[in-house]
C-alpha cells in the first residue's frame, strides 16, 4: 500500500514538473486571475462564509488560528488572485451563487431573489474536485482542517485550477468579442509546509481569438514560486516570480491605482523576481518583499526579461483587517537604469468599511485607496509626482447579486496641465451558479485634455474553478 502511495505521489510530482516545463517554454504575461478584495471586506459578518457552522468548535490560541480576512485565507497565492484554497472554494460554492449553493450561512439562508430559486434544501458540493491525495507525513497543525469544509479536500498534495473570461466590449460604437482571460494553475504540496505554484495562461488580445492564439506555444508563465507556509501566525516565506502585494489588488487592472505604480496584472512587466515574508494572524497583516524589478511598461521595447532587469526594489505593506473595517498602508521603491524605467517611490493608503457587519439591513461595503508616487521622466530623467485614487461602493440585495458604483482618478504628472481624468463605473455581478459569473460595466470618463465624456461598456462571462 505504501509503495502504491509513493508511486502515485511520484507520478503527481512528474505531472506537475512536466506542466511547469511546458509553460516555461513561453514567458509572456497577459491578463491574470482577478482578485476581489470586496469579498474579503464583506466576509466578516458571518463565520460560516468560509467553512461549515463552527458551533461547538474550540477556539485555538492566536498563533494557531486560521481565521483571517487577508488574501491568504482564500488563495494559494498568499497575496491574492489565482487558485483558491479550500476556504476560497467553499466560499465560492456556498456564499456567492444565486442558485444551487452547496450551503448557506445562517445569516444568508433567506436572502433569495425569489423563493422559487432556492435550491439549497439538499446540502452538497456540486463541483468536481481537482485536488488529490495529501502531503507526505500528513498535514501540519496550521493546515486547513479536513472536517470543516463539507467534504472538500482541505490540504491536497496536487491541485489544478482555471479562470476563463469571455468579453464583449462596446467602445465608440464598435463591438469587439474576445477572450479576456485563460489562466491555468498547478500547485504541488509534496510535504507539509512546502508548496510549489505555477500560474500560466494566454496573452489575451481584444483583436479576437485568432490574435490571442496565434503564438506558438500560446501559454506563458506568469507567477511561479516556491513557498514555505502553514507556520504559526499564518506566517509564510516564498521565492520566485510574483506581483508585490502593494495596495489593493483590484479585479480592474486598468485602474490608475494599479497602472501608475506598474502593478497592472494584465502585463508581464508587473511581475518581479524576489523573496517575500508575510503573516496574517486574525486581524493584523504584514508583508515585506525584496525583488529585482522589471522594465516599466511604456519604456519596454519588445518582451520584458523573464527575470527582470538590473537594479533592486523593496516593498512593505502592513495594516489591520477587522470584521467591519480595514486600514492599511504600503510603500515601495525601485532603483534601475533610466532606460528601463528609472527610479520610483510609491506610497499608498487603503481602507474598507463594511456596514453589513453591524446591521443585516445594510448590505453595503465600501473600499478605497489613495496613491502618491515619484518617478523619472523617460528622456530627461527629471523626477515628477503622480497621484491616483479609487473608491468603490457595493450593494448586495440578494444571494448572487452585487451592484457596484466605482470612481477612479488619475493625475499622471502634477507638473503638466490637462493630463488628469475622472472615471465613473456602474456595474453589476450575477453569480448564477457555483463557478459562473456574468458581469456588466458601463464607464464614463471625463478628461481635462478634451473636455468630452467617453463612454464604453463591457459584458464578461467568467468561469472559474
Amino acid at each position: 500500500m505504501a509503495g502504491k502511495r509513493f508511486s502515485a505521489i511520484a507520478a503527481a510530482a512528474g505531472i506537475a514538473t512536466a506542466l511547469a516545463a511546458l509553460v516555461l517554454l513561453g514567458h509572456r504575461a497577459g491578463t491574470t486571475a482577478h482578485a476581489l478584495p470586496v469579498y474579503a471586506a464583506r466576509s466578516g459578518r458571518t463565520c460560516d462564509n468560509c467553512h461549515t457552522d463552527p458551533t461547538g468548535w474550540k477556539n485555538p490560541d492566536l498563533p494557531y488560528r486560521k481565521c483571517t480576512l487577508s488574501c491568504l485565507g482564500c488563495h494559494v497565492n498568499p497575496t491574492g488572485g489565482g487558485m483558491r484554497t479550500v476556504s476560497g472554494r467553499f466560499f465560492g460554492q456556498a456564499t456567492l451563487p444565486m442558485m444551487f449553493a452547496s450551503h448557506r450561512g445562517y445569516k444568508d439562508a433567506s436572502r433569495h431573489l425569489t423563493e422559487y430559486i432556492n435550491f439549497e434544501s439538499q446540502r452538497k458540493n456540486r463541483l468536481f474536485e481537482a485536488h488529490f491525495w495529501g502531503p507526505l507525513g500528513g498535514s501540519a497543525t496550521m493546515s486547513w482542517d479536513q472536517g470543516r469544509y463539507a467534504g472538500l479536500k482541505a490540504n491536497p498534495l496536487l491541485s489544478f485550477g482555471i479562470d476563463a473570461r469571455l468579453a464583449l466590449w462596446n467602445n465608440e460604437g464598435r463591438y469587439l468579442f474576445f477572450p479576456m482571460q485563460l489562466d491555468t494553475y498547478v500547485a504541488l504540496h509534496p510535504v507539509r509546509h512546502v508548496t510549489a505554484y505555477v500560474n500560466a495562461g494566454v496573452l489575451a488580445k481584444s483583436k479576437g481569438f485568432a490574435a490571442t492564439f496565434e503564438r506558438r506555444p500560446p501559454y506563458m508563465v506568469k507567477d511561479a514560486f516556491l513557498m514555505v507556509h502553514e507556520l504559526p501566525y499564518m506566517l509564510y516565506v516564498r521565492a520566485g516570480r510574483f506581483i508585490p502585494p502593494f495596495g489593493t489588488f483590484l479585479d480592474d487592472h486598468t485602474s490608475p491605482i494599479r497602472r501608475q505604480v506598474e502593478l497592472d496584472q494584465g502585463i508581464q512587466n508587473s511581475r518581479v523576481t524576489g523573496v517575500e515574508v508575510g503573516l496574517a494572524p486574525n486581524y493584523p497583516y504584514f508583508h515585506l518583499t525584496l525583488f529585482r524589478p522589471n522594465q516599466r511598461d511604456d519604456f519596454a521595447s519588445g518582451d520584458a526579461p523573464f527575470f527582470g532587469v538590473s537594479g533592486w526594489g523593496a516593498m512593505i505593506a502592513l495594516g489591520w483587517r477587522d470584521l467591519g473595517w480595514q486600514l492599511g498602508v504600503s510603500g515601495m521603491t525601485r532603483t534601475r537604469e533610466l532606460a528601463d524605467g528609472g527610479e520610483t517611490r510609491s506610497l499608498s493608503l487603503q481602507w474598507a468599511f463594511n456596514p453589513w457587519f453591524y446591521s443585516d439591513h445594510l448590505p453595503l461595503t465600501l473600499l478605497g485607496e489613495v496613491v502618491i508616487g515619484r518617478r523619472q521622466r523617460p528622456l530627461s530623467g527629471a523626477v515628477t509626482t503622480h497621484v491616483a485614487a479609487y473608491s468603490e461602493l457595493s450593494f448586495f440585495p440578494f444571494n448572487g447579486v452585487a451592484l457596484r458604483a466605482k470612481w477612479d482618478f488619475s493625475d499622471a504628472d502634477l507638473e503638466l496641465r490637462a493630463d488628469h481624468f475622472h472615471r465613473a463605473t456602474f456595474g453589476a455581478d450575477l453569480i448564477l451558479l457555483p463557478g459562473i459569473t456574468i458581469t456588466g460595466n458601463v464607464r464614463v470618463q471625463t478628461s481635462t485634455s478634451s473636455g468630452d465624456a467617453l463612454v464604453d461598456g463591457i459584458i464578461m462571462m467568467h468561469a472559474w474553478y
